[in-house]
């Protein structure tokens, strides 16, 4: 079995994209929503994920996401421990706690 390394992120509402659309070549990543609205995009197809909503993006695969309510959206993201380096490089230790509020789901 793969590690992984599941986050959840209390996303505060940001106009657009999150991130700009970007590929995981080395692993898939997973997001389900816990709370809010999440839009999903994968490939050239986006989504709308409302709570309970789970999707997978698989590795080699564009995709990014945007909140889409001003509440924002709590998310558990599911990912190999070297997307969440680059994550976290990427946003810098503090600056992603404060805008993904994120911590490590204890398992």
């Amino acid at each position: 079995m793969a590690d992984f390394v599941i986050r959840r992120w209390d996303l505060a509402h940001f106009p657009g994209d999150q991130a700009p659309p970007h590929v995981h070549h080395g692993g898939d990543e997973a997001f389900c929503v816990l709370r809010g609205r999440l839009e999903v995009l994968i490939g050239d197809e986006r989504r709308v994920l409302a709570a309970g909503d789970f999707v997978t993006v698989p590795a080699g695969t564009a995709h990014t996401f945007a909140t889409v309510d001003e509440a924002g959206a709590e998310v558990l993201a599911v990912m190999t421990p070297e997307i969440d380096e680059v994550v976290r490089a990427l946003h810098g230790a503090e600056r992603t706690r404060n805008r993904y509020r994120s911590s490590v789901v204890a398992g």
